[in-house]
């Protein structure tokens, strides 16, 4: 193996320094290598944020409701938006006289919609929304919407429901045939959020929903008209439909087979859904009068007792608080067979 004499001549190409070169070789090269990462988001930063689409308004007596689409993947560099309104005076007359836009709102970047409620009902309005980044750049215009001052339609009258199976049917008399409605419920008296519960406009006089046994409904409905900007009527009377307040009918088709030792009675069971059970009733006679002998969840009750004297029988459905109209079946008693 060959062997290297130190001198003055080779220490530099001694194994040690060149390790040490190569060592701060690589570390210029990760320190401009890093550098030259980190220009992208800095230019990223600095570009115009996405442009708020689908300006669109809901006008109230006192207040309009703008609702706008932002994607939520672009809130990454977003500060929020800000909410520009322009207003035409009721008393220019000659011709139009439109402010100019001044920003009446700053809201933060997960909001999607202002309720404004310095309103005049005279005045006719214009918005627009401008998006902000962090580094407050401002993005392009959204669409122009125009609020005017037109009349609001009138609402329904006669609220009413009925109770189908699993739906509860909310019921209404028409002020102008062939209008379009929204709905808005809650489980509070009196006090609604402003998001309505149909998808579309509803047409007609009824709305379909969900029955809810287990807490109570109130409904207002509100007429429309307009499309990208609607325009919606004072809230109608409000109906409430409470659980507590449901009575069952009357069951169906009752029968009796007595049996040598007990007395099985039968029924339609009941298609109303917030039916929970059913109370059987029996009398032997008419001084004690007609007493509770059980209760059951099925349209099928087995009497334990013989039938050796007449009988009659009643059942009733029971609702979440109030018991329905019984069925009866009257003068059941055991015959031996032959």
């Amino acid at each position: 193996m060959r062997k290297f004499k130190a001198s003055k001549y080779n220490s530099f190409y001694s194994p040690p320094f060149c390790f040490s070169c190569i060592f701060l070789i690589f570390a210029i090269f990760i320190i401009f290598s890093g550098c030259g990462k980190k220009g992208d988001p800095t230019l990223r930063s600095y570009e115009k944020p996405e442009t708020p689409a689908n300006l669109n308004a809901l006008k109230r007596t006192d207040k309009i409701i703008l609702n706008w689409y932002f994607p939520s993947n672009k809130e990454t560099t977003l500060k929020g938006f800000n909410i520009l309104r322009s207003s035409l005076n009721s008393l220019s007359t000659d011709r139009e006289e439109w402010s100019d836009f001044e920003k009446i709102a700053f809201v933060d970047k997960k909001t999607r919609t202002y309720i404004d409620s310095s309103i005049n009902n005279k005045n006719s309005y214009k918005y627009k929304i401008i998006s902000q980044s962090l580094k407050d750049i401002l993005s392009k215009e959204s669409n122009v919407i125009q609020v005017s001052s037109v009349n609001l339609p009138e609402p329904p009258i006669q609220l009413s429901y009925k109770i189908e199976n699993d739906k509860q049917i909310i019921l209404w008399q028409e002020i102008v045939p062939n209008s379009a409605y929204n709905i808005y419920k809650s489980n509070i008296k009196g006090i609604y959020q402003s998001g309505k519960i149909n998808r579309n406009p509803v047409k007609g006089s009824s709305f379909t929903d969900n029955l809810d046994i287990n807490k109570i409904s109130c409904y207002i409905v509100r007429t429309t008209s307009g499309e990208q900007v609607i325009y919606e009527s004072n809230p109608s009377q409000e109906i409430c439909i409470d659980p507590k307040e449901f009575i069952p009918a009357k069951p169906l088709n009752l029968q009796a087979a007595t049996l040598s030792d007990s007395v099985v009675l039968v029924w339609e069971g009941s298609s109303e859904m917030f039916v929970t059970g059913y109370k059987i009733y029996r009398e032997t006679d008419r001084k004690n009068g007609f007493i509770l002998i059980g209760e059951t969840k099925v349209p099928a009750f087995k009497d334990n007792e013989r039938a050796s004297t007449k009988r009659s029988y009643r059942v009733a459905a029971v609702g979440p608080s109030k018991e329905g109209p019984a069925a009866e079946i009257k003068d059941i008693i055991y015959v031996k067979p032959k």
